[in-house]
């Protein structure tokens, strides 16, 4: 009986083992089948920095970074056209010797500033020589033709007081009257003959005292009369010469030419398709490589009526004042002539935008150090501000140093390259 006890004791214990042998299985078994499946967190998505450029404080200032808010401005469209400079013609003189005659002295050179009523060249001129000749000859000949009326005049005289006393015939007397008479009209006439001779004197350029100089007996005035000097008539420049010492020149010989270059031309050609925003009074502005950022402002006088047949484009001539005399002859400049289309829109400065890879672009100012490149369209110009599409009014972007933010981007694409 107790035996029998011991063997169930010992059975029971065998279940227990068996059950804690296969719970610790159980426990230490794969979980797949039985836990459920642990959700994976998503991976953040990657954020794009290609387009920004992070600057520390002291890259800031030495690139000299200036930030200004694009602004709704009225803009104006301009077309542009390309021209050369060209001496006013209505201020441009052609210095001619007035009669035949041999050129003593040139006092001036081409590219010569002069002032005017500066003596250009000294002539001895053989007509004006002859000329004085004839002038002195007939001032001779008035002085004979007036002794010669004092002298019928008191033969006249005598013969009037004759009559009075009967010693002479009526008919004596109207005979040393018309002989008078006769004696005056040759001095009226021969002080009209010099009249007009001394006229020929002052086409010569001869004055009044010149002339007073001839009359004095002795004087040994006549011996210079003929030399005579050509004489700037107002200021400008010598822009062409052709003379020497010793020539025997005439009126049809150009000895020189002078321009007032205070004032230019640019002319300049417009397209046909651009004539119809054009038109004459209209103010423009030229600029020219040599000086960069100097504008000099003027205004359109004149538009072609006839068109060149190669280019399909018509002349038009721009009066600009030119004090300072920086814009040369032939000088090539840009013409912008406003035309008639005008808009408000949002703008930026021009030094604002870059071109990157084709794309006109801007740097939007962020947080300090931070900017952010922005793709824009552009569109019209003016005072140095430029229509810009894809930003909205207020918006600070770069003005000076945005090309230092354009190579700070450039160079950052280029080195993770090498990297690899």
């Amino acid at each position: 009986m107790q035996n029998q006890s011991i063997d169930n004791l010992k059975k029971i214990a065998g279940y227990i083992f068996a059950i804690l042998v296969s719970l610790a299985l159980v426990s230490c078994g794969p979980t797949t089948l039985t836990d459920p499946p642990v959700e994976q967190a998503e991976t953040p998505p990657e954020v794009d920095h290609s387009d920004e450029v992070l600057l520390t404080t002291e890259s800031i200032r030495e690139a000299e970074i200036q930030i200004e808010e694009s602004k709704t401005i009225e803009l104006v469209q301009f077309l542009e056209a390309t021209g050369t400079v060209s001496p006013d013609e209505s201020r441009v003189v052609r210095v001619r010797s007035l009669a035949r005659g041999v050129i003593e002295e040139v006092y001036v050179r081409r590219g010569d500033r002069v002032k005017k009523g500066q003596p250009l060249v000294q002539i001895d001129n053989i007509e004006l020589g002859e000329l004085v000749g004839q002038y002195l000859s007939q001032h001779l000949q008035l002085h004979r033709d007036e002794t010669e009326v004092e002298v019928a005049r008191k033969f006249w005289e005598r013969g009037v007081e004759l009559l009075a006393a009967q010693a002479i015939a009526k008919k004596e007397v109207e005979l040393r009257e018309a002989q008078f008479k006769n004696a005056q009209a040759m001095v009226d006439r021969q002080r009209a003959v010099i009249e007009n001779t001394e006229e020929k004197l002052h086409r010569f350029g001869l004055t009044e005292e010149d002339i007073e100089i001839l009359n004095e007996e002795h004087s040994g005035g006549h011996r210079t009369a003929s030399h005579s000097q050509l004489k700037a008539p107002f200021p400008g420049v010598i822009i062409e010469y052709s003379v020497a010492p010793g020539e025997v020149v005439d009126p049809s010989r150009e000895l020189m030419t002078l321009a007032d270059l205070s004032r230019v031309w640019v002319l300049a050609n417009v397209y046909e398709k651009d004539l119809g925003i054009v038109k004459e009074g209209q103010m423009v502005e030229v600029t020219t490589s040599p000086y960069p950022g100097r504008v000099f402002p003027g205004k359109l006088t004149y538009i072609s009526d006839v068109l060149e047949r190669a280019t399909r484009t018509a002349r038009v001539r721009c009066v600009i004042p030119n004090p300072e005399h920086l814009l040369k002859l032939e000088m090539f400049v840009t013409v912008q002539i406003p035309s008639t289309l005008r808009r408000t829109g949002v703008a930026v400065p021009e030094a604002a935008i870059q071109n990157i890879d084709g794309e006109d672009v801007v740097f939007v100012a962020g947080d300090v150090g931070h900017f952010r490149k922005v793709s824009v369209k552009t569109g019209l110009a003016a005072d140095g501000w430029i229509e810009v599409a894809g930003l909205a009014e207020g918006t600070p972007v770069v003005s000076s140093g945005s090309f230092y933010l354009k190579s700070t981007l450039k160079r950052s694409e280029i080195e993770p390259e090498h990297g690899h």
